[in-house]
């Protein structure tokens, strides 16, 4: 029987459709069906604001005949050589040194079911850290337009391309069930897709935090509900237009449990709750912080163009009054232009600059707010695993992101250049980095390489006056396609 049991093992695998596929949120091919919009050569109704890692499902699928899908290994390697720097990298950390994280993955479709097994091995030489996370994994059903399943992907949403207000893939996945669309709904008033969400986050208080500048945070470390949407909408009266909001609520998990209420009003909050705080006076009560966000994305096709902007809150206003006279309060914004000059369909020059202001405003001088990620009832802040599930570039950050890249197919060259103030509210001595940055890519038979090499000047680093210095950060990403 063990003799044969390789046969039948490989007789089954070869009586599958078996073919090669990538990830949608991956650096290498993050942005390329979204180019494709602007150079309208994809599907203009997918507004790329409602995100996840998984693959495009197949558009016919056979209970007789399973689909299994070698994903791409990807090897993803990182150094920094005197600070902590980088984001927007997963389970990876903002730490000093070497890092590697490696993920294989397999993919199986039957029917209306897909499954995936995608984890991610990372080790931290700064941390002598070594964990292996869920990765992109999931289990789900496909009900038309509608999927259904759990999850432990990493997720984005809003239209910004370097930052997300509420959700990125600046830290790890976290463990998630969820209800969403796998592709617009067409109503009778445009197209519509949303993805509803209840997750599980952690933190491990034996490393640092990013929403406390890196630093150990002696702090509770139990485990928070999530519970959040994002729902956007394109009207079918102006092409190219999409508008959308996000939401996320978060609770000690002790406390849901122990929550006495009904099922929605325990597990999904979020739906139902009132956006005016003088319609939810208790909710302080219950120990739960939240966030919002309302954003709009342009497609201009006959331009190759794009803009877009996420303005988000860190609590509820008082009323109405209070947001018309106060929109800057516990405020962030995130604002963006891409244009393309195509000189084919797989050949142009990409040029983008990016805004995203996350600290405290003037009007904290009369009424403090605390940073974006900051509130008062959870101390691990907006974060899983001690990494900000949202904007990553840092606490009370405000980035400028200007660059321009060559592409042609999968080879590319790029250039960036970038200002950062850290925390500058209430500071004596500012922390601003400059970087300038290179960002190739290339491609070898079946595997693709992609670098990015940024040199960092801090002035006054760690608001230390005269605390000057440069640091190296590297990441080179090798991914092998079996297809």
């Amino acid at each position: 029987m063990k003799k044969l049991f390789p046969l039948f093992f490989f007789s089954f695998i070869a009586s599958l459709n078996i073919f090669g596929q990538s990830y949608r949120l991956e650096s290498i091919h993050k942005n390329y069906l979204r180019n494709q919009q602007l150079l309208r050569e994809s599907d203009s109704s997918i507004s790329f604001a409602v995100q996840s890692n998984s693959i495009i499902p197949p558009s016919k699928t056979s209970w007789k005949k399973p689909t299994f899908t070698l994903l791409p290994v990807i090897l993803t390697q990182q150094f920094n050589i005197s600070k902590p720097f980088g984001w927007n990298d997963g389970a990876m950390m903002q730490a000093k040194g070497y890092q590697v994280l490696a993920r294989p993955g397999v993919n199986l479709r039957l029917g209306i079911l897909e499954a995936q097994a995608a984890p991610e091995l990372l080790y931290s030489s700064n941390q002598s850290y070594a964990k292996i996370f869920p990765g992109q994994s999931f289990l789900k059903a496909h009900l038309g337009p509608i999927s259904i399943g759990m999850s432990s992907e990493n997720l984005w949403w809003g239209p910004g391309i370097n930052s997300s207000l509420l959700m990125s893939n600046n830290a790890p996945g976290f463990m998630h069930g969820f209800i969403g669309t796998n592709k617009p709904i067409k109503t009778p008033i445009g197209n519509i897709e949303f993805n509803l969400v209840g997750a599980r986050l952690n933190s491990n208080k034996n490393l640092p935090y990013e929403n406390n500048h890196n630093q150990l945070r002696n702090i509770n470390d139990d485990w928070r509900y999530l519970n959040s949407y994002v729902i956007s909408w394109q009207p079918k009266w102006l092409k190219g237009l999409f508008l959308g909001m996000t939401r996320s609520l978060q609770q000690y998990g002790d406390a849901v449990q122990n929550q006495q209420s009904g099922f929605i009003s325990k597990y999904l909050p979020v739906v139902g709750l009132a956006v005016q705080k003088k319609n939810n006076v208790g909710d302080d009560t219950l120990g739960r912080d939240q966030l919002a966000s309302f954003f709009l994305r342009w497609v201009l096709p006959k331009s190759n163009a794009e803009f877009y902007v996420e303005y988000g809150k860190n609590d509820y206003g008082i009323n109405i009054r209070d947001y018309l006279l106060a929109p800057s309060h516990s405020y962030a914004y995130t604002a963006g232009f891409r244009k393309l000059f195509p000189k084919t369909a797989s050949q142009y020059i990409q040029v983008e600059t990016e805004l995203t202001q996350m600290s405290q405003s003037p009007d904290a001088l009369v009424r403090p707010a605390g940073n974006w990620y900051e509130h008062g009832q959870i101390f691990q802040g907006y974060t899983n695993n001690n990494q900000i599930l949202g904007a990553g570039a840092g606490f009370g950050a405000n980035v400028q992101t200007i660059s321009a890249t060559w592409i042609n197919g999968d080879i590319r060259n790029g250039f960036l250049i970038q200002r950062i103030e850290r925390d500058p509210v209430g500071r004596i001595n500012k922390w601003t980095d400059f970087s300038i940055g290179w960002m190739p890519q290339w491609k070898y038979k079946n595997m693709i390489l992609g670098a990015k090499v940024q040199l960092i000047r801090s002035n006054n680093y760690n608001w230390e006056k005269g605390n000057h210095s440069f640091n190296l950060h590297s990441r080179l990403m090798v991914q092998y396609n079996f297809k």
